[in-house]
């Protein structure tokens, strides 16, 4: 497992811990806010306070998306396939 900060934003306190098998999980403060796992599904847990929501925004555009698509998926109680586009309810 690695941890890094998001580029641009090295003083947030907001980290992305990366494992081997590709899935990796946004941790703003102490929380898990987002994951995806090793297939590429995304859940967003909980958009929290402001400040979190900017993290999970730089997260989004990362990975090529934005706030809004984190957003939708927690709304919606769903899961997001970053590779395929596909949206699934959540379990």
């Amino acid at each position: 497992m690695t941890i890094r900060k998001i580029n641009g934003h090295e003083q947030a306190a907001v980290k992305v811990y990366e494992y081997e098998d590709g899935s990796c999980k946004l941790v703003s403060y102490s929380t898990v806010v987002c994951e995806l796992d090793s297939h590429g599904w995304l859940v967003c847990n909980g958009l929290y306070s402001r400040t979190t929501i900017k993290h999970i925004g730089w997260f989004m555009r990362e990975l090529g998306f934005n706030y809004y698509l984190a957003k939708f998926i927690y709304n919606d109680n769903a899961k997001f396939n970053i590779h395929t586009g596909e949206f699934i309810n959540r379990e």
